[in-house]
């Protein structure tokens, strides 16, 4: 039974391997965080982070892990629950990891059994992210600037400088900052010193960066004001130029209601006071009440108390192109910083660095002393005593197949003021879907906060396609071995059934029938959502093979013999664990030996034929004792039983009966390979003399045939 158990293990292993792997491919996908993303760290130097994705076939728990991209680049996670038993085809949950570089990988799997291959996100990061804004020293001026070194340091791709969109901004996007010619979403120009700074930061702190660069050359403090409160606001540099509706404000406060609401940020890095210097000559007082109603505007535009990290910045070049500096600017400045109960931090003290500036004003080839003032600014103490705003948990979504069985019901946790859902625009808490796509939502709280929702993809039709059985039509199988039908497996799961009837007899893309029939298969995706059932294919069962006994039947041969009748079935050998040529039901037992044999037979059934087995018998002991190389036998015996049997194969023998007067009385001539009957039927009784004659032996015997 042996034979049969590892057979049907092989077809099970054989189908697993070759067929069901041609429809699993991305069956985990991870959908947040996105690649190169980085979340703002708590002061404990940890963050929780939200991971979510897609699973397309049936899992009951998703794991996951983060690796250090680069040992020591952070604290490895092992393999860690983020779910159990997630539904409709989406999964989600949170993790804490320290400050660090990873590489995220996600697996599913279903009672133990990992399932399909794992999902990675290259690189993520748990570290320090910074809004920057102010004017062209915080912007950039020029593209040739030396770009970051350290793979940690990113910014984000969203390009609002051509178009200044007061939409909100799109689904966010990362790359590493290793280029000079980018643009620092949502308007800086190239890396200018952030590069460097960014470098100066991962290898202090080790914990990657995120920069968002909000700044706006030739921008005034009384621009940034104006524009928070929608008022018009025109250029002091060419009063003609009126800047678009909300902006330079709008930049900065979709960046925090955005990015920062979704990712976290430690602070805003505020650079300005170049232009209320000279041109404009503004009081220390407005400069003060301008920056102290701006810090206080955002803070209650996005309902959180944010620090800004103050540059004391006033150096500009005047119409005669003499660089000067401005005291009002700077006491201003300080004077924010210094208020009572204020949310600034004092930044660097740019005006008396880098003084000899080829146009008065920028640091265009003194950016790593720029970014070396802001290094210092940033030192242990403000990592220590300033709190962040902290990353928001991704909205998870729920999915489950519609009554209708064609589109599937998506919907969005309660307690937001909007939604509005991509693609299509809609606003409501849950949405229908019919086709294949990219779902999720923008959700937004009384602020306008806004936070991405996961994602939902969906890859296929959303009424699985009916499955097709492999092996069509009609089958036949052996009694003893199950016969293995089969689907062109995808993603889903799949249910098999007798024809006509709803009892599940089996699941998977594999069922093993042992009972005579017609099957169905109908299959069902992550949604719920169930296919019409499949053509039916049917199935004969042969009858079980008898097991045949073995007995010795001659000097040198053992007999196989099965007591039903009715079929003629050949037989398979074997001496010990040696399988035999004969295929016969005698074979030759020339060396000593267990021999044992099974019997087969084969069916045709239109073009498919099958050979079924039976178990092999006990095993026959024969002992080689005979001292003769050829034996004839029985002796005395009947006319028609005698035989003779030699120890090794002859070609080409001559059996020759003489009578008692020396008469040849029959002759035949074969090869001597088994039992050969010698064909006396027709003689007398008496005593009569046998000759076997071959290259290799002449001998006589006496033989008496009653």
């Amino acid at each position: 039974m042996l034979d049969k158990f590892f057979t049907f293990r092989f077809l099970r292993i054989w189908l697993f391997l070759i067929i069901i792997p041609l429809g699993l491919r991305a069956q985990i996908k991870i959908t947040s965080p996105v690649e190169r993303a980085v979340y703002q760290r708590e002061i404990s130097g940890e963050a929780t982070i939200s991971v979510t994705g897609n699973y397309a076939v049936a899992v009951d728990k998703i794991e996951v892990r983060a690796i250090p991209v680069i040992a020591g680049q952070g604290q490895e996670l092992g393999w860690t629950v983020l779910q159990n038993n997630p539904t409709g085809g989406v999964f989600s949950g949170t993790v804490r990891l320290f400050g660090g570089w990873y590489t995220l990988v996600a697996r599913g799997s279903k009672n133990g059994q990992i399932i399909g291959q794992t999902a990675v996100v290259s690189r993520m990061g748990v570290g320090e992210v910074f809004v920057i804004s102010g004017q062209s020293n915080a912007q950039g001026i020029i593209y040739t600037s030396p770009p970051a070194t350290d793979d940690r340091v990113n910014y984000i791709t969203w390009d609002n400088n051509a178009k200044d969109f007061l939409t909100d901004p799109p689904y966010p996007t990362f790359e590493r900052l290793d280029s000079k010619t980018v643009t620092m979403g949502p308007r800086g120009k190239g890396p200018w010193c952030w590069g460097l700074l960014g470098d100066l930061l991962t290898q202090r702190l080790n914990v990657p960066i995120l920069f968002i660069n909000t700044g706006w050359e030739g921008t005034s403090v009384k621009n940034w004001r104006l524009s928070s409160e929608n008022k018009r606001t025109t250029s002091i540099y060419d009063p003609g130029f009126v800047y678009p509706p909300q902006m330079p404000y709008a930049n900065l406060r979709l960046s925090m209601q955005h990015i920062g609401k979704e990712f976290g940020v430690r602070a805003i890095l505020w650079m300005q006071g170049e232009t209320d210097n000279t041109p404009a000559g503004m009081s220390s007082a407005e400069y003060r009440d301008h920056l102290t109603f701006l810090l206080g505007k955002l803070g209650s535009d996005i309902d959180k108390r944010v620090t800004w990290v103050i540059s004391r910045t006033s150096r500009a070049a005047d119409g005669n192109g003499r660089s000067q500096v401005s005291q009002n600017i700077i006491d201003a400045q300080n004077a924010v910083i210094n208020a009572l109960f204020s949310s600034a931090y004092a930044g660097p003290e740019t005006d008396n660095i880098f003084v000899e500036r080829a146009d008065g004003t920028h640091f265009v080839g003194g950016e790593a002393i720029l970014a070396n003032a802001w290094n210092n600014s940033l030192n242990t103490n403000f990592f220590a005593t300033v709190s962040p705003l902290l990353p928001t948990q991704v909205p998870a979504i729920t999915s489950a197949c519609a009554a209708n069985n064609t589109s599937v019901t998506l919907t969005l946790p309660d307690g937001f003021a909007s939604y509005v859902w991509a693609p299509g625009g809609q606003t409501s808490r849950s949405i229908t879907v019919t086709s294949p796509g990219e779902y999720s939502a923008t959700l937004k709280d009384a602020f306008g906060n806004a936070v991405h929702s996961q994602k939902l993809i969906v890859e296929s039709s959303i009424k699985p396609v009916t499955p097709v059985i492999v092996q069509a039509g009609e089958q036949q199988a052996c009694a003893d071995i199950p016969f293995i039908f089969s689907v062109n497996a995808g993603n889903d799961a799949y249910s098999w059934y007798n024809r006509g009837t709803t009892t599940v007899l089996g699941t998977g893309p594999t069922f093993g029938a042992t009972v005579a029939g017609s099957y169905e298969v109908r299959s069902q995706n992550v949604f719920g959502c169930v296919s019409d059932i499949s053509a039916s294919a049917s199935l004969i069962i042969r009858p079980a093979v008898p097991q045949p006994t073995v007995e010795k039947s001659g000097p040198f041969t053992a007999m196989a013999t099965v007591t039903e009748t009715g079929l003629t079935y050949q037989y398979d050998w074997k001496r010990d664990e040696k399988l035999l040529l004969s295929h016969t039901n005698i074979v030759k037992t020339d060396t000593t030996g267990d021999y044992a044999a099974r019997a087969k037979y084969t069916y045709t059934l239109n073009s498919n034929s099958l050979t079924c087995y039976s178990p092999y018998s006990e095993p026959f002991i024969f002992v080689t004792d005979e001292n003769d190389n050829v034996v004839i036998f029985p002796n005395p015996a009947e006319k028609e039983e005698i035989y003779v049997e030699s120890r090794a194969d002859m070609e080409n023998v001559d059996i020759i009966v003489y009578d008692i007067f020396g008469r040849i009385v029959v002759t035949q001539n074969q090869p001597l390979k088994s039992r050969v009957r010698i064909q006396v039927q027709n003689l007398p009784s008496g005593k009569y003399i046998v000759r076997i004659k071959s290259a290799e032996v002449d001998l006589k015997k006496q033989i008496v045939i009653r």
